[in-house]
């Protein structure tokens, strides 16, 4: 049976604060920000311990779990404290410091400890922390990871936080940084051989995304920078997995890394991983080819399949297991704000009102898709309002009214319609399909699309140039909630629609400085809807995919992603039961 999981928001603690709340001696904890949350906490106990406070209460260092989640609290209330009720309340937040403004004192009852702990664990950061005055993150790195050796580029040797530093000055001064990237850092620097710390000048709520995420996930070794980190035969890593060869459009091939710091529980036992000697990534851009090597048992699990040849595999192929989930990057047809006619939001409703989204989503997907989903899908639960709980004009633009679509252009002033050019990708697949049915419908009301397709590099490079054409096709992938707002709809380079506007920039600004959580979800909520309103795109359905993989292939369930986009994690849980294979016959 599958195991589901719940969300639960956490709190990170030193110890022994965190073993005092869930013994129920610690009942009022102190915080410098208040939050109109109420319900269930995690209680992560961080690696670093107080020796002091353990002698002043009374606790055994040696008994302490750190690196984990060792219990729920509930939060009931919240309460603001003057230097009168700090003192009278001494014995429930057990604060042995002098007063200051600002604290609240968050209420704590129910404590629940979990038997055993859950450790958390990161790659190569073992646990951070937000700290104040200054204010600054702090971060600290597992020991014993080492890099692989890769001849005549360096030996193996531990991955330390020289290595961080070194990997964000890099990053810093690349040319092709993000100029806005680290605004909000002052400096970082290594202290000692395992922490990093990120001096502020203000805070982010995005900082884990910009340090830890994206473009600046993956940290690489100063050696493979001075030989040449684009020649793959350079390349190395901490991971699962070491890459052993690279053939364009055929396959990428890895192989175990024994020296691998991670284990994992199998029914209550602990075993070394990766559990498989090696993994081959078959690079096939011919769907129905990868299908085919499915199908027959070549290859063992097909991590993307698209929803139009679901049914054909799975008569096929009936002892296939499959998971299905939300692809992340939905097509948008975006509308340059900065440029006529698009200057119109009169012009951009009528569009939208033009094509006709549920048609799309039923006949073209079968009904394997989402109709409104950006910029936040229906699997961010904390994010999400679906179409029905939206403002009446968001609502529209999911109606198909041809109508009402001429009668805003003729308002506009193109009562005959006009002709744009929109640029696409001329890979052939949904995205070009779905852009020839947006050309059909806006014929429809006097609209005539001309489409250029183009190859990739092109394609993309127009769009980030800011050269592209008042209209553009693109899947602009789901990241998180607050990067959605950002590259969307501020000086971003993914901006395709160039959406500018000063009121929605001050929010923004006010909710990345914005530390209650609960306050912040409600300003990215209403942001996105502001956004949605002035219509810079319109968002087409956003499809299902689907995983495949056969029996044989053991401990994975669907899984995705790990992080940031890591399938080391995952594929490293997974082994292959080739008795079983071949009793199947493949």
């Amino acid at each position: 049976m599958r195991k589901h999981s719940v969300k639960l928001k956490a709190l990170s603690f030193r110890q022994p604060w965190a073993a005092l709340i869930l013994e129920g001696r610690k009942t009022l904890d102190l915080r410098t920000w208040s939050t109109h949350y109420r319900g269930p906490l995690a209680i992560y106990a961080s690696l670093e311990v107080e020796k002091e406070a353990c002698q002043v209460h009374g606790v055994d260092i040696a008994q302490l779990t750190t690196g984990a989640l060792i219990g729920i609290v509930d939060l009931v209330d919240v309460i603001p404290l003057d230097e009168a009720a700090y003192n009278a309340r001494q014995a429930e937040h057990l604060g042995g410091r002098r007063f200051r403004p600002g604290l609240y004192g968050w209420k704590l009852t129910n404590p629940r400890p979990l038997d055993p702990p859950q450790v958390v664990k990161g790659e190569l950061a073992e646990s951070f922390s937000v700290e104040e005055n200054p204010l600054r993150i702090e971060i600290n790195l597992r020991k014993g990871i080492f890099w692989q050796e890769k001849k005549g580029v360096m030996k193996s040797r531990e991955f330390v936080a020289d290595d961080v530093i070194d990997f964000f000055n890099r990053a810093k001064s690349s040319k092709k940084a993000i100029p806005t990237q680290f605004t909000f850092i002052d400096r970082w620097e290594a202290q000692g051989k395992y922490k990093v710390v990120f001096f502020l000048n203000e805070y982010n709520a995005n900082w884990q995304f910009r340090l830890g995420w994206g473009f600046y996930n993956a940290i690489n070794p100063p050696e493979v920078a001075k030989a040449g980190s684009q020649d793959w035969k350079n390349v190395t890593g901490t991971g699962p997995y070491m890459l052993e060869d690279y053939r364009r459009a055929n396959y990428v091939e890895f192989v175990k890394n024994p020296h691998y710091w991670d284990s994992t529980l199998i029914d209550g036992k602990s075993y070394q991983i990766p559990f498989t000697d090696g993994i081959r990534y078959l690079l096939n851009k011919d769907e129905q080819s990868r299908l085919a090597a499915l199908r027959t048992g070549k290859v063992d699990l097909a991590a993307a399949i698209s929803w139009q040849f679901v049914d054909e595999v799975k008569k096929q192929a009936p002892d296939l297991k499959w998971a299905k989930w939300l692809w992340p990057e939905p097509l948008l047809f975006s509308m340059r704000m900065d440029t006529k006619p698009f200057d119109d939001i009169r012009v951009r409703r009528a569009m939208a009102l033009a094509i006709n989204q549920p048609e799309i989503l039923k006949t073209y997907f079968q009904g394997d898709a989402v109709l409104f989903s950006y910029p936040f899908p229906l699997t961010w639960k904390d994010y999400y309002d679906p179409l029905e709980k939206q403002s009446p004009a968001i609502q529209e633009l999911f109606s198909y009214n041809p109508e009402k679509a001429r009668q805003l252009l003729a308002e506009a002033g193109y009562p005959n319609g006009f002709t744009v050019k929109a640029q696409v990708l001329s890979t052939p697949g949904p995205g070009l399909e779905q852009a020839q049915m947006v050309v059909a419908y806006l014929a429809k009301i006097g609209v005539t699309l001309e489409l250029e397709p183009m190859a990739y590099g092109n394609y993309l490079s127009v769009m980030l140039q800011k050269k592209h054409g008042p209209a553009y096709f693109f899947g602009n992938g789901h990241t998180n909630p607050i990067i959605m707002l950002r590259k969307n709809f501020t000086p971003y380079p993914w901006n395709a629609h160039m959406f500018s506007d000063p009121a929605f920039d001050k929010k923004m600004a006010e909710m990345m400085k914005t530390l209650d959580e609960t306050k912040r979800i409600r300003m990215i909520k209403e942001l996105g809807a502001y956004a949605n309103e002035q219509v810079p795109y319109v968002q087409l359905p956003n499809p299902y995919a689907f995983s495949a993989w056969w029996p044989w292939v053991k401990n994975y369930h669907g899984e995705q992603y790990n992080g940031a986009y890591r399938y080391g994690p995952i594929h490293a849980r997974i082994w292959i039961d080739q008795k079983l294979k071949d009793q199947m016959g493949k």
